[in-house]
């Protein structure tokens, strides 16, 4: 797991408190200093690896020309400015340098916009942006200005190259797109895009230095979800990118809330029905639940039911697949099995596997058992369902802890 300690670097004992109050609050860990010479000594004591990032005030007492800057940016430490000058040399100055982005105090909203740039350097990291350019001198140039908030470039040089990597590559989350290539160009590619990347999968951003006063537009209605004139500024650039970066991530996060469970990260039931439907009989279906439970809550407290609940979880997924298995809610859950497979063998071992693990928890080891109800045939999901679970019953009604087939 990546560090969540930032150097907080602020002469103004209450804009300090503030930011140190916010990161603590978001579960970062401030490491606080009030003038360079103490960031030098926390940075003698501190590997640059240990730290996510450093928030640095411009203008300390003894560097009011930004000198601290340089030496956080010789140590490859990921940083944002803040400043309250906001005049434009000092703005220039700042960004022609590699850091992750300049942020003028004046701004109502700027710690929030501080801490929604921390949350980027901590996700930023694998996050793959394909560059599309015939230049590589423009290429370069993009890249950089990306891997300043550490996003993982990729580049193509045409746009029969670039669906190609599109192709292999389902974890590209943008793409940055030039108009003017040989060949296909930016407004044909987003259209290619599109035909087998939607919106909740990939972000485009067309590029052009053209006038053409509709060339915006061509690219919005060629699948693109923002343009860019060239030349633009740093800002802008970084603004557009991880608000697209952003819309795709929050779409992804919707998504994955429809279809599972936020407490063990396993289908839901909404889904679950909707795989086996997509498949033709004969179904297996079995229903596992987690004996006395409730004595679980009672005795450990919830917290620790929770953390029984995704263990469990955890095991079915790791025995059948996690494609292959669902919570229907509280201690229950549901696996869909081959129906060619020796159905009692294959339950019975996992509910003896159960059995015999033990679960470390913060109150003391705990051991659990399940009771597992199965059926098997042509019948619709709901009537499989309702078979398997009659079986459970029968389970529960001769002593728990064992395997019931129709």
């Amino acid at each position: 797991m990546h560090s969540r300690h930032v150097l907080l670097v602020e002469d103004n004992a209450a804009v300090q408190r503030t930011l140190q109050r916010m990161l603590e609050e978001d579960g970062y860990r401030a490491i606080c200093a009030a003038s360079k010479q103490e960031m030098l000594r926390i940075l003698a004591n501190e590997e640059p690896e240990t730290l996510l990032a450093c928030l640095l005030d411009y203008c300390l007492p003894d560097a009011p020309e930004g000198e601290a800057l340089p030496e956080l940016i010789a140590r490859q430490i990921p940083t944002i400015v803040l400043t309250a000058r906001n005049d434009l040399a000092t703005r220039e100055q700042v960004l022609l340098q590699p850091v992750v982005d300049y942020i003028p105090k004046e701004n109502p909203s700027a710690y929030e916009y501080t801490l929604r740039m921390l949350h980027r350097i901590e996700h930023n990291p694998g996050t793959r942006v394909l560059v599309v350019d015939d230049s590589s001198a423009i290429r370069g140039y993009l890249g950089q200005l990306l891997q300043r908030q550490l996003y993982e470039v990729v580049e193509a040089s045409n746009g029969e190259t670039a669906l190609n990597q599109l192709v292999n590559d389902p974890g590209i989350r943008l793409v940055l797109t030039d108009h003017d290539m040989p060949g296909m160009n930016g407004v044909r590619l987003c259209s290619e895009i599109r035909r087998f990347r939607g919106p909740g999968e990939v972000a485009i951003i067309g590029i052009s230095s053209s006038q053409d006063p509709s060339m915006s537009a061509r690219f919005i209605k060629a699948g693109a979800d923002d343009f860019l004139t060239k030349p633009f500024n740093h800002e802008e650039f970084f603004c557009r990118v991880t608000r697209n970066v952003e819309y795709v991530e929050n779409l992804q996060a919707l998504s994955r809330a429809a279809r599972e469970d936020l407490l063990t990260g396993l289908p839901n039931r909404r889904h679950f029905f909707e795989s086996v439907q997509r498949q033709p009989p004969p179904h297996a279906l079995a229903v596992v639940d987690i004996d006395h439970f409730k004595h679980v809550n009672d005795n450990y407290g919830h917290d620790i039911g929770d953390q029984a609940l995704r263990w469990v979880g955890s095991l079915l997924s790791e025995t059948f697949g996690h494609e292959h298995v669902a919570r229907f809610g509280g201690e229950e859950f549901v696996i869909q099995l081959s129906a060619d497979l020796p159905l009692a063998q294959t339950l019975e071992a996992f509910r003896l596997r159960v059995a015999s693990a033990v679960l470390p928890t913060s109150r003391g080891d705990l051991q659990l058992t399940v009771s597992i109800g199965a059926a098997i045939g042509p019948q619709e999901v709901n009537i499989l369902l309702k078979q398997a679970d009659e079986q459970l019953y029968r389970a529960k009604q001769a002593g728990r802890n064992r395997v019931s087939l129709q």
